[in-house]
């Protein structure tokens, strides 16, 4: 009984903000996963149905010339977003790493495939956001 409380108490409790922080993470690379797969699996039947809930709205009108390579890489590293949070999650240094590179390629890759026709200001400041406090939960991960 002794021993079980102690293995209890030497457990490392995982910070109200990181768990915070995770689970939102869950949430937004999590419908990421599912709604890129679902369009890189689906290409030609979302991308019609793209067309016509996108034809009277300029600013969106980029994706309708998405390959469906941007739609797998995008699967891929909202994945890889995923597994790292899942890592930080169990306290777990290596997992920030994942998460944060990620992050930063996935900053980058709607720039190589639709140039300026994109505004990521929204991003780079939810992205810096997000990794900031990641940052700042790094002294409680081993």
């Amino acid at each position: 009984m002794e021993e079980q409380q102690n293995i209890t108490e030497s457990k490392p409790k995982r910070p109200q903000l990181l768990t915070i922080l995770c689970i939102l993470t869950f949430i937004g690379s999590g419908l990421g996963v599912f709604g890129f797969l679902m369009v890189a699996v689906n290409y030609e039947n979302t991308m019609e149905i793209m067309r016509n809930v996108y034809a009277n709205m300029p600013e969106a009108a980029f994706l309708l010339n998405a390959p469906r390579d941007f739609f797998l890489i995008s699967f891929v590293l909202s994945a890889s977003s995923v597994l790292g949070a899942i890592m930080m999650w169990n306290l777990r240094k290596i997992g920030f790493h994942l998460y944060t590179s990620s992050q930063l390629i996935y900053l980058v890759v709607p720039l190589i495939y639709f140039g300026g026709e994109t505004n990521p200001i929204m991003n780079i400041i939810l992205t810096a956001l997000f990794v900031y406090l990641y940052a700042r939960n790094l002294q409680f991960m081993r």
